[in-house]
């Protein structure tokens, strides 16, 4: 009999997690390279938030906390939320983790069931079918092309469901690709969604600003019908170049972000107390610099977007 457990010889070891540790191994061999696997930020963590988890240090803001964040936090992604994306949630929709993947994990440890099938667009962030797999469902990846500007189509979507699909995992916009969902396709989806009550719908919006071309939407803002159906996920890893202070948070159906506490009660308990601090300045703070990195990151795009269009055999819209 083995000492490891059935469910792991379902899943591999996180390409990106394998990918960043060899680039990291490289540099410190004394090689220029340019790490592309983990999706993180160059630039550091603005001097505001640092401030902050120095002066929560200094408040003694260093015992546990709610397993599921202190309500200083809640309120500020409450506010957040309302603010950015028209979303209203009340304290109990509201769950703040150790990083989105954690938010991601909870939510599949609490509602999949051996065999329920859960819709992964691709390209797809390779954690997903992973994260599936290892709760007992079946991951199904629905291919895109260049065509389709890596994105699914309603017909798809349609073709795609089942009486076994428990969720739709919507990442936009999306890693690896960069595809952002316009917002009359939203709709669009959201209103296949509509037909099949059943389907629960993940909103892993992580990259909410890095969207350069056009306002941001998520799918329970544009189709208000999904709101008690849909987990949306967001943190502030990217926006605040924060990846290592990890606090990842979502806004869902009550039952469901209950369901996620107790899974994260008996796994991690609450996320760090200093992080947590530091995130409600990150939120309630000032955000003129998102703006800023975000053209930065807009003029590198173009760079690369240009150089790439101009090698033999390579198209980049």
């Amino acid at each position: 009999m083995s000492v490891l457990a059935n469910a792991l010889s379902r899943v591999k070891p996180s390409a990106t997690i394998a990918v960043t540790q060899k680039a990291r191994e490289l540099k410190a061999a004394g090689v220029d390279v340019i790490g592309l696997g983990a999706g993180e930020p160059d630039f550091d963590t603005p001097d505001n938030i640092k401030l902050a988890a120095i002066d929560a240090i200094r408040r003694g803001e260093t015992k546990y906390t709610a397993p599921d964040g202190i309500p200083e936090l809640k309120q500020a992604i409450i506010d957040k939320f309302k603010r950015e994306n028209g979303l209203d949630y009340a304290p109990s929709q509201i769950i703040v983790s150790t990083g989105g993947k954690q938010v991601i994990y909870n939510a599949f440890v609490a509602t999949l069931n051996e065999g329920d099938e859960v819709l992964i667009p691709a390209p797809y962030w390779v954690s997903y079918p992973d994260m599936v797999a290892l709760c007992g469902g079946t991951p199904v990846v629905m291919p895109t092309d260049l065509e389709s500007g890596f994105r699914i189509t309603p017909e798809q979507l349609e073709k795609a469901i089942t009486p076994k699909t428990k969720w739709l995992i919507l990442n936009s916009p999306s890693n690896p690709s960069g595809a952002a969902i316009p917002a009359q396709e939203l709709k669009a989806l959201g209103e296949v969604l509509l037909r099949h009550p059943h389907v629960q719908i993940f909103s892993d919006d992580i990259y909410e600003h890095l969207s350069y071309d056009g306002k941001f939407f998520t799918i329970a803002q544009l189709v208000p019908e999904l709101y008690d159906r849909t987990v949306t996920m967001n943190g502030v890893s990217k926006a605040y170049a924060m990846t290592g202070w990890r606090i990842g948070y979502a806004g869902g159906p009550e039952q469901i972000i209950k369901a996620m506490g107790k899974v994260q009660g008996q796994s991690t308990s609450n996320t760090s107390s200093i992080s947590q601090w530091a995130s409600v300045e990150a939120l309630n703070g000032p955000q003129d610099y998102l703006k800023e990195r975000r053209e930065v990151f807009r003029e590198r795009r173009d760079m690369v977007v240009s150089m790439l269009n101009q090698a033999q055999g390579i198209s980049c819209p």
